[in-house]
């Protein structure tokens, strides 16, 4: 009884290995023995190109017919005894008749050609470098030694796409010689939701003092001008006259003090597939006349406004690298030119997170006196002959970009801002002076519970 059980469990577990380990695959047969039971019937071989293998037969062999010479070629030793050979690659079939006209046994064989050890390196290097990655190489040696490479299978994202195709050219010896046709498996669209916020400040201030007059002297007139600087918008000012005798002496004084600030916020969201550029702009295009060498003019235009450009690259570890370009741009009153705060830069981020520029900061300072010479040096009484001008500008911009990956869903309806707004109804309009609310009107009724018909056209 222990002898059996041990041979039970013995048993078991050389079954249980079995199961555990990879059977090795079989290398090509070099002798086949067809039994007399198999008289007349059909098997299926596969040969390597160039190699040869023996078949005996159970009866002498009268005939032997080849469907395709140019894939292989049967030898007959003896009347019982075939060697069979791989010319070129493809199927055929080999028929052996006895004398009496019977079949003895029909070869369906295969050649195939043997794996290109250029295929086998690089479909070893690709799943060491791209791991996640399943490619599969189909490798062709041209006469000339030149080496053709497929490329099939499945990568985690199209980077590591790229990555295959650069390994793969390095086999091959050139782009041409390399067909890359693997599918991305991952997702491969990038939202990009991007805050640009821009606060620009201003004071500006000025006096000017403009004196003028005439002074008589017998048959002698004499006159004074001392017109300085003055912003021809600012009419806000004192004028006063002063006869003296035969002296008329005019003044003018004029006085700004400004301070002003502008806000710029713009909130793009952009979609991109992976490795594709998406641009934005926000402004518009001003004609900027150019001359060339003979003379003619032609007209070009030039955008203006917050503009963003970005490229995403999704990368087999879930991490997305972003080229960023951003700016904002306003064109200067009175001229072709155009005032610019331009962003550039490369970054990786995970999926949610966000990159903040900040610190671009910009103050300019700059102040303007015009004077009379050699009046406006006397004290005290020199600021008479003196026209001051100060300006500063201080500008700070803000770049916040959060990437995300996206996939499609179905939805079934798409809000828009029109679901939003309705046209009031002619109570509205008329009383209460509306031309659109929004979210609706409970029952299309003017609130304050005006019953009844009211407007121009009534059905």
């Amino acid at each position: 009884m222990s002898r059996r059980g041990s041979s039970t469990l013995l048993a078991t577990g050389l079954a249980l290995c079995s199961l555990s380990l990879p059977l090795p695959v079989a290398a090509q047969e070099a002798q086949v023995t067809v039994s007399a039971s198999s008289y007349g019937g059909q098997r299926n071989m596969d040969i390597e190109l160039n190699k040869s293998i023996i078949v005996d037969l159970p009866a002498g062999v009268a005939e032997v017919v080849v469907s395709q010479p140019t894939v292989a070629a049967a030898i007959m030793r003896t009347r019982t005894r075939a060697i069979v050979q791989g010319i070129g690659g493809g199927d055929t079939n080999i028929f052996f008749i006895d004398d009496a006209g019977r079949t003895i046994q029909v070869l369906d064989l295969r050649v195939i050609k043997e794996p290109s050890q250029v295929g086998n390196a690089l479909e070893e290097a690709l799943a060491r470098v791209i791991p996640g990655s399943h490619i599969s190489v189909e490798s062709v040696t041209l006469p000339n030694e030149t080496n053709r490479v497929v490329l099939t299978g499945t990568v985690l994202s199209s980077d590591d796409k790229e990555r295959a195709a650069l390994v793969a050219i390095q086999f091959a010896g050139d782009p041409e010689n390399v067909a890359n046709i693997l599918e991305v498996a991952g997702g491969q669209q990038v939202m990009l939701q991007v805050t640009v916020s821009e606060i620009r400040r201003n004071v500006a201030k000025q006096l000017g003092i403009n004196l003028s007059g005439t002074v008589t002297l017998g048959a002698v007139n004499l006159g004074l001008n001392s017109t300085q600087f003055v912003n021809p918008q600012n009419n806000n000012g004192i004028t006063g006259n002063f006869p003296i005798g035969n002296t008329q002496i005019n003044a003018s004084i004029r006085a700004l003090e400004d301070r002003g600030a502008l806000r710029l916020l713009a909130q793009p969201t952009l979609t991109a597939v992976s490795g594709q550029q998406a641009s934005f702009l926000v402004g518009g295009e001003f004609p900027v006349p150019v001359t060339d060498n003979n003379g003619n003019t032609t007209v070009e235009y030039k955008d203006y406004g917050v503009k963003l450009e970005f490229t995403p690259t999704v990368r087999s570890n879930g991490t997305i690298a972003l080229a960023v370009n951003s700016g904002v741009s306003e064109v200067q009153t009175g001229s072709y030119a155009l005032t610019r705060r331009d962003v550039q830069t490369s970054v990786e981020l995970t999926a949610g997170s966000t990159l903040a520029i900040g610190g671009l900061l910009s103050e300019n300072v700059n102040q303007n006196i015009d004077e009379m010479p050699g009046l406006a040096n006397i004290p005290i009484l020199g600021a008479l002959f003196r026209s001051r001008e100060f300006r500063r500008e201080e500008t700070e911009l803000v770049v916040l970009v959060t990437p995300y990956l996206v996939n499609p869903s179905p939805v079934n309806s798409i809000a828009v801002p029109t679901d939003y707004s309705t046209l009031p109804t002619d109570a509205e309009a008329i009383f209460l002076g509306k031309i659109e609310h929004q979210y609706g009107v409970t029952n299309g009724e003017m609130r304050g519970g005006f019953s009844g018909s009211v407007g121009f056209a009534l059905d």
